[in-house]
């Protein structure tokens, strides 16, 4: 039911550098990952961008790609990681008292509270996960730069890319930046060295997504030459062609299980979509951390007030930032992920383009609307000064991280492909 379709010819070949006349073009087969059409599409050089000629989705990206640049991007952030994490962040002196906080410090004050589930989520998030991302794709890249491949390669890129979306030294920063403008607002706060190291990691974080091309690596990362022939299926990782008699088997280039469509995949978001639902009014009800004053006042700040705030403060693009990525962010991803399931129920053959660049749109910005969780872990170990204020996460904060964690693992369970089949099944 859920067959690959073979289109023999190119993706959208105009959008590649033309060959000279006379000169053979180099091919390779592969499986589009958003609607699963099986196409024979020139490899490319130093620049050109190859597109599905049935989705539109960007198969391959060759300008502004460099396997040098991703490497030693990746490199300068795993780097540059290790000072963002061990030296000071921020730091202020206030009534005669030096406070100073370090890169996990948030996560250890969220512990003890009582946030145990939140604690661990920022933490991997935050400061775990991307030793690993950065780690594994700097090895990954320097064998295949310097010809030492082995059959662990492409396992280990398979990893290094799912952890992409959840390895956020990116995000932190921006979190950092917003907590930052919401504590000097009021108290003199000094940016510590960890806080400029933190900033270079992000940066050379973003440096290594921009210069890196997955399936060109997984291209350059040894593996069989494509069957030829109509009875084949595409990895749902690493989109190698095969052939359909290893259905079951592991992929002999990512060692992921060959599956023509990822199993149980409406079944297994349903319900993570239903429970984001159920979050996120909770989230967006209850505050997201509470500060407490002098005489036993409390300043409930949720995720609309914090936006009001920054408003009030003229910090437009930084509240309106705020806005995007908690509030229309999360709400985009479950309406939009509802929608794409109710697709493939009813067999829908609407904007099938448009659902499939929602789908991609949505797993791409997903992990933004983690910016206010980090915000709240930057400046809670700051504003801690016993007598004058002090700062607890609130009840908000667990609701909120659940939204996005439960809409990003939906929507990498949920496999847009299923959308194209079942429209020709019921056509």
């Amino acid at each position: 039911m859920h067959g690959t379709r073979l289109w023999p010819g190119f993706g959208s070949a105009a959008s590649a550098r033309p060959a000279r006349p006379g000169r053979h073009v180099r091919t390779t087969r592969i499986a589009c990952p958003d609607c699963g059409t099986v196409q024979r599409v020139p490899v490319l050089q130093r620049r050109g961008k190859l597109e599905c000629c049935r989705c539109g989705n960007t198969l391959e990206r060759a300008t502004g790609r460099s396997l040098d640049a991703a490497l030693a991007m990746s490199l300068a952030t795993l780097i540059v990681l290790f000072p963002a994490n061990l030296m000071t962040l921020m730091s202020l002196t206030i009534l005669g008292m030096d406070r100073s906080s370090v890169l996990g410090s948030g996560v250890i004050g969220m512990w003890q509270e009582g946030y145990l589930l939140l604690a661990i989520g920022v933490g991997l998030q935050g400061i775990v996960l991307p030793f690993f991302r950065f780690g594994m794709l700097a090895t990954v890249l320097a064998s295949i730069r310097f010809d030492f491949q082995g059959p662990w390669t492409g396992r280990v890129f398979r990893w290094a890319d799912v952890l992409d979306l959840w390895a956020m030294p990116d995000v932190f920063l921006i979190g950092g930046a917003i907590g930052y403008s919401r504590v000097a607002a009021f108290l003199p706060v000094t940016i510590g060295p960890g806080g400029w190291a933190l900033v270079a990691a992000a940066m050379f974080s973003m440096l290594t997504r921009a210069s890196l091309d997955k399936r060109s690596i997984w291209r350059m990362i040894l593996a069989p030459e494509a069957p030829e022939g109509r009875a084949v299926l595409g990895c749902t990782t690493c989109d190698l062609v095969v052939p359909v008699r290893l259905e079951g088997q592991n992929c002999p280039r990512c060692a992921a299980r060959l599956r023509r469509r990822r199993p149980a995949s409406v079944m297994a978001a349903l319900p993570l979509v239903v429970a984001g639902y159920l979050l996120f009014p909770v989230a967006n009800y209850f505050p997201m951390s509470v500060q407490y004053r002098p005489g036993g006042r409390e300043n409930l700040h949720t995720i609309a007030s914090g936006v009001e705030q920054l408003f009030g403060a003229g910090l437009w693009p930084l509240g309106i930032l705020i806005f995007c990525t908690s509030i229309a962010i999360p709400l985009l991803k479950l309406v939009g992920l509802s929608w794409m399931m109710w697709s493939v129920h009813h067999g829908s053959d609407r904007r099938l383009v448009l659902k499939t660049r929602l789908y991609r749109a949505i797993e791409e910005l997903g992990r933004w609307s983690n910016i206010d969780v980090f915000t709240v872990a930057i400046f809670l170990p700051l504003i801690q000064v016993g007598g004058f204020v002090s700062v607890q996460a609130g009840t908000g904060a667990p609701a909120f991280l659940g939204v996005v964690v439960l809409t990003m693992i939906a929507s990498r369970i949920f496999d847009p492909r299923l959308m194209w089949d079942s429209a020709r099944g019921h056509a």
